[in-house]
């Protein structure tokens, strides 16, 4: 059986929101998708063209992860991925796609690790229909 290399489900994740106790999976299928995190130093640095390439690539849907809004730790880097979330979500509904196929969670690194994997379970459940 062929391994699967590209993501139904891709999550970008700012490496900040994530606890240096923690540990997330890299990858792991759920609901018949395949999903996959890719690190980023700050999603501040997401730009839109990866979002849509994603898509390019086959992707069913892409998440962005970011620190609270208002407590980004690099000033306002989750600020500026949020306006390249709506940004991608509009050019979607553009093109004839579903916008809720983009999505932008937020998570502090004083939170639970396992609070941020039970977010992500439940947008691939929601992503995964589509």
């Amino acid at each position: 059986m062929a391994v699967k290399t590209t993501p139904d489900i891709l999550v970008c994740l700012c490496e900040n929101c994530v606890a240096d106790s923690g540990t997330l999976p890299r990858q792991w299928d759920q609901d018949g998708c395949h999903i996959v995190v890719r690190m980023l130093p700050c999603t501040g640095r997401t730009d839109i063209q990866y979002l849509l390439h994603a898509f390019e690539d086959g992707a069913r849907g892409v998440c962005v992860v970011a620190c609270p809004e208002g407590d980004c730790t690099l000033f306002e880097g989750n600020y500026r991925a949020q306006v390249r979330v709506h940004l991608a979500k509009k050019l979607l509904k553009e093109i004839g796609m579903k916008e809720n196929q983009v999505a932008m969670l937020h998570h502090s690194p004083k939170d639970s690790t396992d609070e941020l994997k039970e977010k992500l379970r439940e947008m691939v459940e929601e992503m995964s229909g589509l």
